[in-house]
């Protein structure tokens, strides 16, 4: 691949300063700063490990070095200095550093291509599934907090072997890595009281951290750590992160980013005005609800249809299925809904289909979406009613934090011209489905766009581009946040969308007229 002027956190500069001699004999130091000086760079400074490796590495080299430098906020930290030219190795990583799944990008530093990315589970799972009881935890005794830490840190030193044997680059010696995660998971890793995140007065500790070096981490990492600031206590770091791939803060036009999975975050605004909130929306919409619901993985059923009464699926991988994932779920309850599987209320209709069982061991109904015969654990996979109560009790969560995000910007659905969303279930699911089901507006479809993982992406647009930096600040100064949790009618708001898709069915003229295609009753 060519390469392109990148303009990244880090960079390599070749030099070849004047060896010293007994009529010149400036120190080491001062002959590196002079020359990275005299191609403009300044506000230079050394590290430690930078300085103790130049004698006798710079003689040793003919003078013929690479320095690698850091562009902090403040100045410019050498970080390493090589023998001869070594500009074409450099390579930086990115990191979504999620409070269940982790995941870790190495990219070139010379052309922004990412060379590999790998996954890890959150090893603080193991202290909470939550992160209100790895808070709860973290409070118990002093050295809980030190447990959490050093849970994630062996989570990130799992990925950089992984990274570094896909590659073969030593993930562990680039000379910066951009992390973007909540203010929570910010406190876990730097072993901060996260108590405070949650408590009144709801004042983190820090919502910018800044730089540290990966050894004071307590990782075998040896270059900068950047944590990607937040805004609020429940506006973090994966939300700006979000922001920088989206230009809507810089338009006339009325855009929202929607960041949803287990909590949702929200923006709303244009260049002249940014409101955000956040709130739970709960583990059903990522598929961690249900005896069978899984995460997206090899087996899991991730599309639903129904079709004259005949359900098919289909399974991420191909394989038989052993659980249902995040948009396997939407679909399921917007098809049951659509084919009078379940009312408006999400009840099911054992009339309806020979796929609506009663469980006696649960002793309520359940719709099987895999018998056994069909399934890959040998036992039949269904989705009961205390199932679908879950599901609604999530989705109306998410509906109700849209609905009061666009109330308190004094805003309708319609005023919205663009809708960006985020998160895995948004990157894999159905739309249509999810518009079904009455998680987001029925708004035509072109309005939407769905990311991947903006938490990710948004690291690594900072990794590869430190001018960034200034759009930042920008929406760290310009971005006020709201407190759903104080609205007083919040929690009749979330009654009201506790049906599929909602009591008002005139916000769905959609689903309504599919509805009536059908002969379906709507209400």
């Amino acid at each position: 691949m060519t390469e392109i002027n990148m303009r990244g956190l880090s960079e390599k500069v070749f030099l070849r300063p004047e060896a010293p001699s007994e009529e010149e004999h400036v120190s080491d130091q001062m002959r590196i700063r002079q020359g990275l000086e005299e191609n403009g760079y300044r506000d230079i400074r050394f590290s430690l490990e930078a300085l103790r490796t130049l004698y006798p590495l710079c003689r040793e080299a003919g003078w013929e070095i690479t320095v690698t430098l850091v562009h902090e906020e403040q100045g410019i930290l050498i970080t390493a200095v090589e023998a001869g030219d070594r500009t074409r190795e450099h390579y930086g990583l990115a990191v979504d550093y999620g409070s269940t799944t982790i995941l870790m990008q190495i990219v070139d530093m010379n052309t922004g291509e990412v060379l590999a990315e790998e996954s890890e589970t959150n090893g603080q799972a193991a202290y909470g599934a939550d992160i209100l009881t790895r808070i709860t935890y973290g409070m118990e005794k002093p050295e809980h907090k030190r447990e959490l830490h050093q849970a994630t840190v062996e989570t990130f030193h799992r990925l950089l072997e992984k990274l570094t044997e896909k590659t073969g680059i030593q993930a562990g010696a680039c000379p910066v890595m951009v992390i973007s995660g909540n203010t929570t998971m910010v406190h876990f890793f730097l072993e901060l009281d996260a108590w405070t995140v949650f408590s009144s007065p709801y004042a983190p500790v820090t919502t910018e951290p800044g730089f540290f070096r990966g050894r004071e981490l307590g990782l075998d990492f040896a270059g900068e750590v950047f944590f990607m600031p937040g805004i609020s206590n429940y506006v973090g770091g994966d939300i700006v992160s979000g922001l920088l791939l989206m230009d809507f803060y810089r338009k006339d036009e009325i855009g929202l980013f929607f960041d949803i999975g287990t909590n949702g975050e929200l923006v709303i605004g244009n260049r002249e005005w940014l409101l955000a909130g956040a709130g739970a929306a709960g583990p059903a919409l990522e598929g961690d609800i249900s005896r069978y619901g899984i995460r997206a993985r090899e087996g899991a059923i991730d599309t639903v249809r129904i079709e004259g009464g005949d359900l098919s699926f289909t399974t991420i991988g191909g394989t038989k299925p052993v659980g249902i994932c995040g948009s396997g779920i939407i679909d399921l309850l917007a098809e049951m809904r659509l084919n009078g599987w379940t009312d408006i209320a999400g009840n099911l209709d054992p009339q309806a289909s020979e796929r609506i069982v009663y469980f006696e061991d649960e002793g309520e109904y359940g719709a099987v979406y895999a018998t056994a015969e069909e399934s890959g654990i040998g036992e039949p996979l269904y989705f009961s009613q205390t199932d679908i109560k879950q599901y609604i009790d999530t989705k109306a969560a998410a509906h109700t934090m849209l609905d009061c995000l666009l109330e308190s910007a004094g805003c309708t659905e319609e005023d919205i011209g663009h809708y960006y969303l985020s998160g895995a279930f948004c990157a894999h699911g159905n739309l249509e489905s999810a518009i079904t089901v009455g998680i987001f507006p029925d708004v035509p479809l072109e309005r939407y766009t769905a990311l991947r993982n903006s938490s990710l992406d948004g690291a690594r647009t900072l990794l590869l581009d430190r001018n960034r930096m200034e759009d930042i600040r920008y929406l760290r100064e310009n971005v006020f946040s709201v407190q759903f949790a104080s609205m007083p009618d919040f929690l009749i708001r979330m009654q009201a969308a506790k049906f599929i898709p909602h009591t008002d069915m005139e916000k769905y003229p959609t689903v309504k007229r599919k509805l009536e295609e059908k002969g379906r009753k709507h209400m």
